[in-house]
């Protein structure tokens, strides 16, 4: 039998404004670095379907 894990970090809610600053950064230089840069994956900053900016 698994048993569940206990460590895991909840989710962190940005407001609206902390993901316009993000999607702006990813226009002057690309998801790569943005995602490098505010510390988050790629996938985070990108539309599920496109991989465009989201």
């Amino acid at each position: 039998m698994k048993t569940a894990k206990t460590n895991t970090k909840p989710y962190t809610r940005h407001a609206a404004s902390h993901k316009a600053e993000a999607l702006k950064l990813t226009e002057r230089v690309g998801v790569p670095e943005a995602a490098r840069q505010l510390g988050l994956h790629e996938s985070q900053l990108t539309a599920p379907t496109d991989g465009q900016p989201a």
